[in-house]
């Protein structure tokens, strides 16, 4: 797959080319989901600046971008399912602490842990602290990973991490996200493993099988 050339269209906002490069990529066996969401998407969403970081932040650019990266997941899933590995692991689910609004890097961590061979649950973004509980008893998870993409929203989450623990000490929680670029052990005495990648998630997991 072109990088360059879906560099610019997704600078032109060019949604119907940038689907059809990754579509065509994932269908030709040229790209798997993992180079596609960490060589591509991910390289993508970095370009996203917020308000808090540039006061010349265009919001409405960057939902039109943001929904362009939406779509490409949601059409990659059929390629996860083929992909994924025959053993299941467990039950998990990627949640957004309270607060946290940015929900495509979760989005691309549910296809992940899909794809190492967990049945996955995607929860999304703005989860409140207290849902947690009765989120991990009702599926009976084994895993649970925390997306933070704005690093205002870490209070919260160690809020919400030290709940889990308090609940749940031998629940296996992993974390990522932008808001962990300037701490990544920041959860460490909680015994959170941090995973910002498919590589590093497929280590703190166990492996691919």
């Amino acid at each position: 797959m072109n990088q360059r050339e879906f560099m610019d269209a997704f600078d032109r906002l060019d949604k119907e080319t940038c689907v059809t490069l990754a579509f065509d990529a994932l269908s030709s066996g040229n790209v798997d989901v993992p180079t596609l969401y960490d060589g591509v998407l991910r390289k993508s969403m970095e370009n996203l600046t917020d308000v808090e970081t540039d006061p010349l932040h265009k919001i409405w650019k960057e939902h039109i971008k943001s929904s362009i990266i939406r779509t490409i997941i949601e059409m990659s899933f059929p390629f996860v399912v083929k992909a994924k590995a025959s053993t299941t692991k467990g039950r998990a689910a990627v949640v957004c602490p309270d607060g946290e609004e940015h929900e495509l890097g979760a989005r691309m961590i549910s296809d992940y842990l899909t794809l190492l061979g967990y049945e996955t649950f995607f929860v999304g973004k703005s989860t409140p602290k207290k849902e947690f509980v009765d989120l991990i008893e009702s599926l009976n998870l084994d895993l649970v990973a925390l997306s933070v993409t704005n690093y205002y929203n870490f209070s919260v989450t160690l809020k919400t991490v030290e709940l889990i623990r308090e609940r749940f000490p031998e629940l296996k929680l992993i974390a990522g996200g932008r808001g962990f670029d300037h701490n990544p052990q920041a959860l460490a005495t909680y015994n959170v493993e941090l995973a910002q990648n498919f590589a590093e998630l497929t280590v703190v997991t166990g492996g691919h099988q």
